[in-house]
């Protein structure tokens, strides 16, 4: 692992795009939402950037100084979990909190914008999904939260830090306390240019949310578009959650061809589930299903519109949340 400076980095940044030591942003931003990125306590307050040999472990390290990066990911918070005391005070008094299962509590968010938001354009018409998005407390400014409840949740992540002193921000299961930021859509993309991207590139796959008074916000990308090729199979963007009290699995399919007209998810108990399918509207000659489904997805069965069969889709297992994140 390489550790730059913030001169470095602005020269790194400055580089053509065919710069070798120039960090590959687009690869970065892709990464998907499940990179735990994380924000460091560093000596003499110098900030200082930490680059991975590859960008599939790169995480980003600032001095604590208000800046931060978000870990957004639905976190499955195990059935038999207690609620913090912290989350047993914002329970009681945060207007409109409210107990989703034994050891979460899930808030109102602030009426504030996000300090790390990355506000991208969209083409055509967002489609929303069925489970909301939540972020962490610390993922917002101080101000906008009582000094207990942002001071509280920091010193949890601090207590949580890894061995070289970085520490999660904007976490949600440290504590057990949930930011509701409303519904999440699925929407095609246009990318930013420090992300490097150029202005004639298409638009990609991706979640936002909708932040009415600045526009959708980018929160994860798919992690990868493999099924746009031709003839490439399904691939399966599946999250697990107790935030409705149960465990359920959120998942999103994208099939390379715009011939799909139905999609059953069959959940790992045999539970059948209708998707709802996105033939060619989101992207020209694509095609989206997704669906929420009870427990653990197991199968995702696309049919055409005479009912045959175009793919059996079996998820593959997987050991560590990178690997489970497209399946």
């Amino acid at each position: 692992m390489n550790t730059i400076d913030i001169h470095e980095l602005e020269g790194q940044l400055a580089g053509g795009p065919g710069d070798p030591g120039r960090p590959d942003l687009v690869t970065i931003r892709r990464l998907g939402h499940r990179r735990r990125r994380v924000r460091g306590a560093l000596a003499g307050g110098v900030a200082a950037l930490v680059v991975a040999g590859s960008a599939g472990s790169g995480a980003l390290l600032l001095g604590d100084d208000g800046s931060t990066a978000r870990d957004s990911v639905t976190v499955a918070v195990p059935p038999d979990a207690e609620l913090s005391p912290l989350a047993e005070r914002a329970l009681a008094e945060i207007p409109g909190a409210r107990q989703v299962n034994s050891g979460e509590v899930v808030i109102p968010a602030p009426e504030d914008r996000l300090f790390m938001a990355q506000r991208v354009e969209v083409v055509g018409q967002p489609v929303e999904l069925p489970r909301h998005y939540y972020y962490g407390v610390t993922t917002y400014r101080a101000s906008v939260w009582p000094a207990w409840l942002y001071e509280g949740t920091e010193k949890a992540e601090r207590a949580a830090a890894e061995p070289d002193g970085s520490y999660g921000a904007g976490t949600r299961d440290v504590t057990g306390i949930s930011v509701d930021v409303g519904p999440r859509y699925l929407a095609c993309a246009l990318p930013r240019a420090e992300w490097g991207g150029d202005p004639d590139d298409p638009c990609s796959p991706a979640i936002v949310t909708d932040h009415s008074d600045s526009g959708y916000v980018f929160e994860y990308g798919l992690g990868t578009d493999d099924f746009l090729t031709d003839g490439a199979p399904m691939e399966v963007f599946a999250e697990e959650s107790y935030i409705s009290g149960d465990l359920t699995t959120l998942a999103v399919a994208g099939l390379d061809g715009a011939d799909v007209a139905r999609a059953e998810f069959i959940s790992a108990d045999g539970t059948r589930v209708e998707g709802q399918v996105e033939a060619g509207t989101l992207m020209t000659e694509e095609s989206f299903v997704f669906a929420e489904v009870p427990g653990t997805l197991a199968r995702i069965v696309a049919y055409d519109a005479a009912g045959e069969v175009i793919e059996d889709h079996q998820l593959r297992d997987c050991d560590t949340p990178v690997e489970c994140e497209v399946r």
